[in-house]
């Protein structure tokens, strides 16, 4: 197994023995990659998709984003990148961009605090899935995660 995704597991494990009262999917309904340099924002993002029955990989920013999809295979096994767009290091723009050429059948879902209109347009026309403000419900953010994973899907189907 993977050490990203062993890392997934344990997370899983965390998670169980703080909720046991909380009914746990057995099955995954598939793996979202958190980049966010907001440790609080990673986290609660996190435990909303993991309560719902994701698995969740997070990365601090786009350097450690990519290095993870390059590694062990895991370009293969994640359904959706949720992603913010200022971070130190490797920006969420940049990091994008190569999530898109290496990787474009992964749905990529802009997530961050600093609403940029023109910016919304040019990341939807390069194909971004979706656009999402800080704070996020969780309603919408389960809502659009459900979507982007389904789509990943019936990509992969496609091949």
């Amino acid at each position: 197994m993977p050490r990203a995704f062993q890392r997934v597991k344990a997370t899983r494990l965390k998670w169980r023995a703080a909720y046991p009262h909380v009914k746990d999917t057995a099955v995954a309904l598939g793996v979202v990659l958190i980049v966010d340099d907001q440790e609080v924002i990673r986290q609660t993002v996190g435990t909303t998709l993991i309560k719902a029955g994701y698995d969740v990989l997070q990365a601090e920013d786009g350097r450690d984003a990519i290095h993870l999809l390059q590694n062990d295979g895991n370009g293969d096994k994640i359904d959706t990148i949720i992603c913010d767009l200022q971070m130190p290091n490797v920006g969420g723009s940049e990091a994008i961009r190569h999530f898109q050429h290496h990787f474009p059948r992964i749905p990529v879902v802009v997530l961050t605090g600093a609403p940029d209109f023109v910016l919304t347009d040019v990341l939807r026309d390069q194909g971004v899935a979706d656009y999402l403000l800080k704070p996020v419900s969780s309603k919408r953010l389960l809502e659009v995660v459900r979507v982007t994973v389904r789509l990943h899907g019936l990509r992969r189907a496609q091949l």
